[in-house]
């Protein structure tokens, strides 16, 4: 038990160091490479600690590890599809030889060491009272993630709230449901588990733009349906169902996996990397040629080859606008474009090359409305559950506390009165 704490010593000790002493001992790239080092001796301590006290943590439970792709999966799925209807962000990582070779370690090697001495110590000190363990198990984990800065700038309520609602309390969710997975499955599966998101922040070109308290609940409503769909995964089921289970879930696999590309390939694509763009038409400026709920495809596109008579997309400082090229010239080494809507009677004013997104080049018919319609109900929903749901909650509150003591004499009477007659029909019943 003695050379088990000495895991989360070890890991205070490594925690404390790099956001302590690292920064100011060292400076530049050589911050991340000592970062991996520390981080780098828990990972070795863990295997040979858990190697000498016959702790095994590598379990192959096949069942835990595709149930733990899943929820993680569905994890991100949550987020994506949230960005829908908010915004997605370019990722601020870029990935070049010199960086990846630097920077990758630094993320890689504290991650691997957190879900291995998280596996070693679930497997270890869990046999007696396992839910009090694995929740301070969790809780210690979450604790070392934010930074020490982060906890010094919690001097007010208002900080102190944030933080809990923005990072202690999603962070604490996920790893419940990380320790309860190498509880039941080893290493494996808490690190399949952990990895799908983690890889998906570091390495995915475009990452959700959503705001912070909406993937707060994101993240523990993906925490809490995972909970819920591995207490079910863990109940024995009889073999028949077993097996019918799987075949159904092999037969539905070509499906699924057909829609997450098309899924993949519809947020790269709304984001330009791909090299076209769907647009949605959202006015009449258009008319007839494009009309509102349209979806336009629109291509990235040399402007020296933008002729007269082409529908182009450009940026505006307020949303990006598609017209057709009615005119164009030279001016001041720059490439200009005149362009009006159809439905217009009047040009837009002069277009520099510089501004042009892309050329129209296919339109599908009125689809856009099902993102539109889509949009506004998550914007409609949004709008309830931030602003309407909590000013009425407010006032009920405040009709409560104004009238408190109305409401009090009036329950107490009510309850009462019914206590009362409940009295008397059980004496008559006594009698007859």
């Amino acid at each position: 038990m003695k050379i088990t704490i000495s895991i989360p010593v070890l890991i205070l000790i490594v925690y404390l160091f790099t956001n302590l002493f690292i920064p100011v001992a060292f400076k530049g790239d050589a911050i991340f490479i000592a970062d991996a080092v520390l981080w780098a001796t828990v990972i070795v301590a863990t295997i040979l600690i858990s190697k000498f006290s016959q702790t095994s943590i590598l379990h192959t439970d096949k069942t835990l590890i595709q149930l733990a792709a899943i929820i993680a999966v569905f994890q991100v799925f949550l987020s994506v599809f949230a960005a829908f209807f908010m915004s997605f962000g370019k990722n601020t990582n870029v990935w070049t030889p010199a960086a990846f070779a630097i920077y990758f370690p630094y993320l890689l090697v504290p991650f691997l060491a957190i879900e291995i001495s998280r596996a070693y110590l679930t497997q270890a000190i869990s046999k007696h009272k396992p839910t009090l363990i694995l929740l301070l198990i969790s809780l210690f984990y979450t604790l070392i993630i934010p930074a020490t800065t982060t906890y010094l700038k919690l001097t007010a309520p208002l900080p102190i709230s944030e933080f809990l609602i923005k990072t202690f309390i999603p962070t604490l969710a996920i790893s419940l449901l990380a320790t309860y997975f190498a509880f039941l499955g080893g290493f494996p599966a808490n690190l399949t588990f952990m990895a799908i998101p983690a890889f998906f922040t570091w390495f995915s070109p475009i990452l959700p733009n959503i705001q912070w308290q909406t993937q707060s609940i994101l993240t523990v409503i993906a925490a809490t349906v995972g909970f819920l769909v591995l207490d079910q995964a863990v109940k024995p089921l009889p073999t028949h169902k077993i097996r019918r289970t799987l075949k159904k879930q092999k037969s539905q696999l070509p499906y699924w996996t057909a829609i997450a590309l098309i899924g993949l390939i519809a947020i790269w694509s709304s984001t330009g990397l791909l090299g076209f763009t769907p647009t949605i038409i959202a006015s009449g400026s258009m008319q007839p040629t494009l009309n509102p709920g349209d979806i336009t495809l629109v291509i990235s596109t040399p402007p020296n080859t933008i002729k007269i008579g082409d529908t182009i997309q450009y940026r505006t400082a307020d949303v990006p606008i598609i017209h057709r090229v009615i005119d164009k010239y030279e001016a001041g080494g720059s490439l200009w474009f005149i362009t009006k809507g159809d439905a217009n009677t009047e040009p837009d004013n002069p277009i520099n090359e510089r501004n042009v997104i892309g050329k129209a080049i296919f339109t599908i018919p009125k689809l856009g409305w099902v993102s539109i319609a889509l949009k506004d109900l998550a914007a409609n929903t949004y709008t309830f559950l931030t602003t309407t749901l909590p000013q009425t909650l407010a006032n009920a509150c405040t009709l409560i506390i104004t009238n408190g003591v109305y409401i009090t004499s009036a329950l107490a009477f009510t309850a009462y009165s019914f206590l009362l007659l409940t009295y008397k029909n059980h004496k008559k019943e006594a009698k007859q």
